[in-house]
């Protein structure tokens, strides 16, 4: 060919076809005129929509993404440069093969999408090609595999929660593939639990959890590959531990002692001992807070909930650990006198021409019952008689010539199960004059009228028996639940914000933390 210089068109001494750079097209040319662009270096032809390349120019594949299907079929969406219409897709394997699309769709210059079967992972990874009608072809080498990620089963995230030092087996982690085997490897930086393993071919996760001190959120990746392909998913176990090394409050409250067995001119029964830890209280006998009990995972102690005394006898015992609460007190009654206990008894008409002053409460436990007193007998006299003690405040005591008997003393006051409650109070004194000291709040019976409140360790009334004691322990909730509770101890738990609560009513028996 001759040279050119811009704006000429020259004419080739081979062929006739004119040639030159862009400004040298010919102004007005006719439908289907050839020409030779040697600034494009193309040869084009003018076509209804202007100067067209007359050649394909070389097709070339940026990107593949696969869609898989069954085994063996993907649909591939190709993206690249300069696809023409009729243009063919196809994949090359690692064999040397080359297997064209069973269909191949242009949707642009810049996509296409094509369809294959009978494809086999064993010749992974395959190049993708795609071939221009002008048999100009561009290949992305190593574009696409035919085997599949492996796909993941088992949700990410929570795998449970176990108790600490417990023996698990979680048989949940599972992953498929169509074309083999999944292998199942922790992920570079993860660890299990010390004292759990994985299994490799199986998934399964194994062992004995190990000691904790706190509740304890392990997190841990797990990779499932096929050999080829790896996919990860994190998850996660929780262990909670159970109480270890903690302080509990406690509440423990005995049974209240009955009333004088004559009830017309018998002094009130005495409170249940009364003993807590809860910060802002304060115990009977005007004891300051005591000290809570520290326990570890896997620690025994011992629970007794003491019963109510019946009429004219003192009540049992409550215990919880080293922490014993006296049972109250019985009232004094005509020839007998009262008792001392947790509180004291109600003091009356001892016989004889004597007074009888009030049981004495326990140090640190509650307070003393009321005495009677007036002199000697007088058979005209109503011989009012003295109220119970009661945890919080002495019983009242009573003149045996006035016709008001004493009332009992006041419990004290607790929240340790969430809620405000009065424990511990003393029971009324009788009178033969008709009169009834009242009860203490917190339980205590009314003097001839009734008997003490249940699980409050209140002393019972006049002529009426103590009401039973109560156990109430409490410790935060970032600890694990008591793992064993005997059938012998009753008990309920009420709602504490930020605590387990658990309030034994009767029985008797070894926990285990």
């Amino acid at each position: 060919m001759e040279g050119w210089i811009m704006g000429d068109i020259r004419t080739s001494q081979f062929g006739g076809i004119p040639f030159g750079n862009n400004a040298g097209r010919p102004a007005s040319p006719t439908l289907g005129q050839p020409y030779f662009n040697g600034q494009e270096q193309r040869l084009e032809l003018y076509a209804a929509t202007g100067w067209q390349n007359i050649v394909s120019e070389t097709p070339g594949v940026v990107s593949v993404s696969a869609t898989r299907g069954a085994v063996g079929t993907a649909v591939l969406s190709i993206t690249g440069t300069n696809f023409t219409t009729g243009a063919i897709a196809s994949v090359i394997g690692t064999n040397g093969v080359e297997i064209q699309a069973s269909s191949t769709t242009v949707n642009s210059i810049v996509s296409v999408t094509a369809s294959f079967t009978g494809l086999s992972y064993l010749n992974d990874p395959y190049d993708v090609k795609v071939t221009n009608t002008s048999n100009l072809f561009g290949l992305l080498p190593d574009a696409f595999s035919v085997n599949q990620n492996p796909i993941w089963v088992t949700s990410a995230g929570s795998l449970g929660t176990f108790f600490e030092q417990s023996s698990v087996t979680l048989s949940a982690l599972s992953a498929t593939d169509p074309e083999t085997q999944i292998s199942y490897t922790l992920a570079s930086g993860s660890s299990l639990p010390s004292g759990l393993s994985l299994n490799s071919s199986t998934g399964v996760i194994s062992g004995t959890l190990p000691n904790i001190t706190t509740n304890t959120t392990y997190t841990f990746t797990v990779n499932a590959s096929d050999g080829v392909n790896t996919v990860a998913r994190a998850f996660s176990l929780t262990s909670t531990a159970y109480l270890s090394t903690t302080q509990v409050e406690y509440l423990v409250v005995a049974g209240g002692g009955g009333g004088g067995y004559q009830d017309l001119q018998a002094g009130g029964g005495g409170a249940g001992g009364y003993r807590s830890s809860v910060t802002g209280e304060t115990s009977g006998g005007g004891a300051s807070v005591e000290n809570k009990i520290t326990f570890n995972s896997g620690d025994t102690t011992t629970i007794t909930v003491g019963n109510g005394g019946s009429v004219s006898s003192n009540g049992s015992d409550s215990i919880f650990s080293t922490i014993t609460s006296i049972g109250g007190g019985r009232g004094g009654s005509e020839g007998t006198t009262s008792t001392s206990g947790g509180s004291g008894g109600g003091g009356s008409w001892g016989g004889g021409g004597t007074n009888n002053p009030g049981g004495a409460g326990t140090s640190n436990q509650g307070y003393s019952g009321g005495s009677m007193t007036g002199g000697n007998y007088e058979p005209a006299s109503p011989y009012s008689c003295g109220g119970g003690g009661g945890a919080g405040g002495a019983g009242a005591s009573a003149n045996k010539n006035a016709a008001t008997p004493g009332s009992g003393g006041i419990g004290v006051q607790s929240s340790i199960t969430g809620t405000a409650t009065y424990y511990a109070g003393g029971g009324g004194g009788g009178s033969r004059g008709g009169g009834n000291g009242a009860g203490g709040t917190g339980g205590g019976g009314t003097g001839r009228v009734s008997a003490g409140s249940s699980n409050t360790g209140g002393g019972g009334g006049a002529g009426y028996a103590g009401g039973s004691g109560v156990v109430i322990i409490a410790y935060p909730d970032t600890f694990s639940p008591i793992s064993s509770i005997p059938g012998t101890l009753t008990y309920t738990q009420p709602s504490r914000a930020g605590y387990r609560v658990y309030r034994f009513t009767s029985g008797t028996g070894t926990i285990t933390f």
